[in-house]
């Protein structure tokens, strides 16, 4: 329905409906991922079912048919059996860092579509079209960014509001990647000028001046990083799941070990997601200073803010959201895999172009 609306071009600007778009279904959309964090922590098969063990005994466990991915963080163990019974079933393992970056993932056999992987290295190999695609994520996440100044900053200058729309406009005239990259950047550092507003007096013991990583230098900063680097594997394992390549993107350039299509389809929902879900855990006051620690130059999250910081993002990826094209409501988990099917489609020349999700 997605794509025979799009590819007849009716409501392509979100305007009245002509037709009812019927939602798209996944599979299983009542499994749930599994987060261990913490080193000391084993992963095993008991059964039909996954057990999480700390060395002073058994913290929980789960049953395999609700399981839709298991994530580990920071020196948590598995066993080759329950490697083997989450390949047979496909269900992915995710392996993370301490500090949060996405290291590797371990799967069974792929998606067998073949065929889009050799149209998304064709592409990938034609500069002109890698740079038609990646106007569309730059100018989406520029104008996400901009909504979500108006939902946060009331008293945002109009200045920065206009400097956000001209960026967007000149997304289109953008003559290669790098050029590009500026407007983005430029975008960035407008959106970033006035995130410290978003926060509220519960975030008070928190200071925000600019961007900053690798490594974070204040709570805020690590927070979104580590975010990132949650939304970074959500997007490898759908992009994986429709059959793409995760690692060969159009605007992130190939880099050994970055999955820079996952990176690609990410920019867009920075804002929505990360963003949204880091302020959400700040102005509630569910983290504090004791959260953190001094590493060198940077700064942690503790074993257990981490929890806290997991579950922010897993209640911003499972609440509903109305697409602004199609008009039915959905988990933003499922707008990624609807973004990233619609994504296969236009490399398949089935529909003219991408259509990035900018919400109001």
């Amino acid at each position: 329905d997605e794509v025979n609306l799009l590819r007849n071009g009716e409501r392509i600007d979100g305007s009245e409906k002509d037709a009812e778009v019927r939602k798209l279904f996944p599979s299983d959309d009542s499994r749930i991922p599994i987060y261990v964090v913490g080193q000391g922590n084993t992963v095993r098969k008991c059964g039909d079912r996954l057990e999480i063990r700390s060395r002073e005994g058994k913290v929980t466990d789960a049953r395999l048919l609700e399981i839709s991915q298991v994530n580990l963080y920071g020196g948590v163990e598995i066993t080759t059996p329950a490697t083997v019974e989450l390949m047979q079933r496909g269900i992915p393992v995710l392996h993370f860092s301490h500090g949060g970056w996405f290291e590797g993932i371990c799967s069974g056999h792929t998606h067998k579509n073949v065929q889009l992987r050799i149209r998304q290295f064709e592409w990938a190999a034609d500069r002109q079209k890698s740079l038609s695609i990646a106007k569309i994520l730059v100018s989406g996440k520029i104008r996400n960014c901009r909504t979500m100044i108006k939902r946060n900053d009331q008293d945002a200058p109009a200045e920065i509001l206009d400097s956000m729309s001209r960026l967007a406009e000149e997304v289109d005239h953008a003559g290669s990647l790098e050029s590009l990259l500026g407007i983005e950047g430029a975008a960035a550092e407008a959106y970033f000028s006035r995130f410290k507003v978003f926060l509220k007096p519960k975030a008070g013991d928190f200071s925000f001046a600019n961007r900053n990583k690798r490594p974070p230098r204040d709570p805020i900063n690590t927070v979104l990083s580590y975010l990132y680097g949650i939304l970074a594997k959500e997007l490898f394992v759908t992009l994986q799941a429709v059959g793409f390549e995760p690692y060969l993107g159009f605007y992130h350039q190939p880099r050994y070990g970055r999955p820079a299509l996952a990176l690609d389809m990410m920019e867009e929902f920075r804002p929505l997601i990360a963003d949204s879900a880091a302020i959400t855990l700040f102005n509630k006051g569910e983290l504090n200073k004791n959260d953190f620690v001094k590493t060198g130059i940077g700064v942690s999250i503790k074993p257990d803010a981490r929890k806290k910081v997991v579950a922010g993002y897993e209640r911003r990826i499972q609440s509903e959201v109305t697409h602004p094209l199609f008009g039915y409501s959905i988990s933003y988990r499922r707008v990624l895999e609807v973004q990233a099917r619609l994504l296969s489609r236009h490399l398949q020349g089935e529909i003219a172009s991408y259509p990035a999700f900018v919400t109001r």
